[in-house]
């Protein structure tokens, strides 16, 4: 199971970006208890803004808390960021995800 978040900002707030970010992780810190960071952070340019998205695996039981400490990150960048805007995601991996219609996945 992952944690796939996506951000969307005017480039022209990226250094007001990048402080909220720094003060949003000091507030609420990675919890390697609770899942790795696959990809950390991707940031490209997209039509006039900026765009990044960060993917993270989520240990079997924790996706309550990996979810509560992504949405205080990003209501803490949105509300110092006008024109953040944000999207929060759990994904399944192919196993779980072929499970989940009661079929097994292949072996790879």
């Amino acid at each position: 199971m992952y944690l796939v978040t996506e951000q969307w900002w005017p480039a022209g707030k990226s250094e007001e970006v990048g402080k909220a970010y720094q003060e949003a992780v000091a507030k609420f810190p990675e919890d390697r208890s609770l899942g790795k960071p696959l990809i950390p952070s991707a940031v490209w340019p997209s039509n006039g803004k900026m765009h990044s998205i960060s993917v993270s695996s989520i240990k079997p039981g924790k996706v309550k808390e990996v979810m509560d400490i992504a949405y205080n990150r990003e209501l803490l960048i949105a509300k110092a960021v006008e024109g953040w805007d944000y999207e929060i995601n759990i994904a399944y991996d192919a196993v779980e995800a072929m499970g989940l219609i009661g079929l097994k996945a292949p072996e790879v």
